[in-house]
Parts: structure tokens; C-alpha cells; sequence
């Protein structure tokens, strides 16, 4: 496995912990719904990014 597969699959598991912890944040009430927005972004761009670049060299 390449060094860019693994970066990739690395931002893979980071946008979907930042999601589901984004989530998790909102249903318990610790975060507010203005950060929530910007969290559920983020981990977006991580997943589509990790998900593009291990899926570049396969």
C-alpha cells in the first residue's frame, strides 16, 4: 500500500469520527447549531478528500 492510499484512508477515519462526533455533540446539547454546520463541512471534505485519494491509486 502506497504512502497516499494510507494518508487517504487516515482522512477517511478522521472525517467520519468528526462526524459522528459532531453529531454525538448536537444530540447530548454540548454544542450549539451554529458549529455544528461548520463541523458536518469539515468532516465532508475529509471523507470526500481521503476517499479520493485512496481510491486514486487502486
Amino acid at each position: 500500500m502506497n504512502t497516499r492510499a494510507k494518508i487517504g484512508e487516515l482522512l477517511l477515519i478522521l472525517g467520519t469520527v468528526l462526524f459522528a462526533g459532531g453529531a454525538l455533540g448536537y444530540v447530548t446539547g454540548q454544542l450549539p447549531k451554529e458549529q455544528i454546520q461548520g463541523i458536518g463541512a469539515l468532516a465532508l471534505m475529509f471523507v470526500v478528500i481521503g476517499a479520493g485519494m485512496k481510491k486514486a491509486k487502486q
